[in-house]
């Protein structure tokens, strides 16, 4: 009797080791899978700031700052959205003549969407033997511009190169040409362009 007691007991903690030796895996795997794809989450947005200068057709430069949101969709394929603006003073005509426009009109605003490629990746070795990663990346997309009483549509290019500081801080440089139509100082639209040179923080999230 007391043989076939232990041998029910045996089965009992045999069955019971079974599962929980199935079960754990499966929570194992869970636990991997959701912090695979937190860490894939954590690495493909990026938040920045940046500032530069801005030259404007027929106004003159002025310092622009700026923020950007990027979501990265693979190793060379970004999406970029930015958002920037600046008060432009007067241009040595509107100097001669009297300003064209005044108050908010005076405020250049301008966001876009981009897609972006990365053409280069390497290394950057500031202290050998350390090396950051960098790469060198061209965007293009369209967005709007608020300047003097007009909204335009904008087509935007442009190239840049970041760096990597750590692993999720960035450094970056940047080009940009904003293209529009405009009839502030003319009676016909005319295509213009504001170029900017800026660079900027992004952080990784």
């Amino acid at each position: 009797m007391d043989n076939r007691f232990q041998f029910v007991l045996l089965k009992m903690k045999a069955a019971t080791l079974a599962a929980a030796m199935c079960i754990a895996p499966a929570v194992f795997a869970d636990e991997s899978v959701t912090t695979d794809i937190s860490d894939i989450n954590n690495e493909v947005f990026e938040l920045g700031v940046f500032a530069g200068i801005i030259n404007i057709e027929d106004f003159g430069s002025e310092f622009v700052p700026g923020i950007s949101a990027t979501f990265r969709a693979s190793e060379d394929f970004f999406i970029q959205y930015n958002y920037l603006q600046t008060d432009v003073s007067a241009s040595s005509y509107e100097n001669n003549q009297g300003k064209l426009f005044d108050g908010d009109d005076r405020t250049f605003k301008h966001y876009d969407l981009l897609i972006g490629y990365n053409l280069f990746q390497g290394e950057f070795f500031p202290s050998p033997p350390k090396a950051n990663l960098s790469s060198l990346y061209v965007v293009g997309g369209v967005g709007d511009t608020e300047f003097g009483g007009e909204s335009s549509l904008t087509y935007t290019v442009g190239i840049g190169y970041q760096v990597a500081l750590t692993r999720r801080i960035g450094l970056h440089f940047d080009f940009r040409d904003y293209i529009y139509r405009s009839t502030l100082v003319s009676d016909e639209k005319r295509t213009v362009g504001a170029a900017q040179i800026s660079s900027g923080v992004k952080f990784l999230f």
